[in-house]
């Protein structure tokens, strides 16, 4: 029986490419339009953003990286309020959703800039709703299981006790931030209100088995990959004398511990690609000690990216926090390279090791760096791998293997009308 067309009401904080969480937003929009089904965007406002006829039902912007301490003091009453519960949101999402009648809500990050608000709205109208789950934010107040201060993994939280990051100050070593964090925890934990979510998609089994310890329904997981356009990632049949880390250059990254293993390889020369907090002092680091084989390109261009990857004998994943399912290795394996990766979070459920890719004990530079001497001199190895990475990503990445996940997902909570 034919399945008719859906309106999909898609909620995201951006709506533009901050990172993996919008790449993945972007990438099931044009999937579900290529199909026929009408995608609605709500969400922030920002100069960045994608045009958009709906975009004056997105919420105002607010700006959490303030610098000055008389821009916090001012904008803190706004800033807070949108955190905890943000009437604004639920006043333009129920205008929207009198205008387009949505069948289904698919969120994707909506803490803070947007906050849990919506839900009472989207409930309030009968529209069920599914989340693609990108963080642990859920279980985690501070996001990522991780005290960024401390460079140090911490699951205390999912014992049900809220007040953990108050104890640690979790956000930025801060007493008040963490107690914020806490604050709104407790909030939305009171109002029940993440109950009103159908069902939680989570891109890796880690993330699903996470959220079962931190007490969320386990009939209400489901577990099934991201999707990308594999077209756009030809694979690739060079193998030159590089290895290359994409990503973000911040601590929970690991990039400390790839420079260390790599600082001992001067055959093997390494292009970092990314930008981030630590880049000045990661470049004082190679400069300092000679390391004229580590090159940084700071960030560059989607085709400069996918250009230097299919030139790359090997992709390196060094993440000393629990990634969920990272993009960096759906696109690296689509590109035909092998990633060698961390053996941490959901990284161990898309690298298998010596067959995809090689994995390594997450932060320790000793048996990264025997990885990249076992790989590097080895492009046989590394053809053969990334002939089984293309493979996989063909047959787990695609959006023909994504689509009919998603549309089994949504008419799983629509009313029989949704066939005609």
């Amino acid at each position: 029986m034919r399945q008719r067309p859906l309106t999909i009401l898609m909620i995201d904080k951006y709506y533009f490419i901050m990172g993996g969480v919008e790449r993945y937003f972007f990438e099931l929009k044009s999937l579900l339009e290529s199909h026929g089904h009408r995608v609605i965007p709500f969400s922030m406002h920002h100069a960045r953003n994608t045009p958009s006829p709906y975009e004056s039902y997105f919420v105002s912007n607010v700006e959490f990286r303030l610098t000055s301490w008389w821009q916090r003091l001012w904008f803190a009453p706004r800033i807070i309020g949108r955190i905890l519960y943000s009437f604004e949101a639920r006043r333009r999402l129920e205008r929207l959703i009198r205008r387009v009648r949505p069948d289904v809500a698919h969120l994707h990050m909506i803490d803070h800039q947007i906050s849990p608000s919506i839900l009472h709205t989207l409930k309030k109208h009968g529209i069920p709703v599914v989340q693609t789950v990108h963080q642990y934010k859920m279980v985690c107040p501070n996001y990522l299981f991780y005290i960024p201060w401390r460079n140090q993994i911490c699951t205390k939280c999912l014992d049900g006790n809220i007040f953990h990051p108050i104890i640690q100050r979790c956000h930025s070593k801060s007493l008040l931030a963490s107690g914020l964090l806490v604050l709104e925890t407790f909030l939305h934990r009171s109002l029940k209100i993440y109950r009103l979510i159908d069902r939680f998609h989570v891109p890796s089994r880690f993330m699903g088995e996470m959220l079962k310890k931190g007490h969320v329904p386990a009939h209400k997981i489901i577990h099934h990959n991201y999707c990308i356009r594999i077209e756009d990632f030809p694979q690739s049949h060079k193998f030159d004398n590089f290895y290359v880390y994409v990503g973000r250059l911040s601590p929970e990254k690991g990039v400390q511990t790839l420079l260390k293993a790599a600082a001992e390889l001067p055959d093997h020369p390494l292009v970092v690609i990314g930008d981030g907090q630590q880049r000045e002092e990661f470049e004082s680091y190679v400069k300092e000690r000679g390391l004229n084989h580590i090159r940084f390109t700071g960030n560059v261009q989607k085709h400069e990216v996918i250009d230097w990857v299919s030139r790359a004998r090997f992709v390196v994943l060094p993440s000393e926090v629990f990634e969920n399912s990272a993009l960096a290795i759906y696109e690296a394996f689509s590109l035909g390279k092998p990633v060698v990766g961390a053996d941490i979070g959901g990284i161990t459920e898309l690298v298998v090791h010596d067959k995809t890719g090689l994995l390594f004990p997450s932060g320790d530079a000793n048996r990264l760096k025997t990885c990249i001497q076992q790989l590097m001199p080895d492009i046989e190895k590394c053809r053969e791998m990334g002939e089984a990475a293309r493979q996989k990503a063909e047959y787990w990445f695609s959006g023909n293997k994504h689509y009919p996940f998603i549309m089994d997902l949504y008419h799983s909570l629509l009313p029989p009308k949704g066939d005609v």
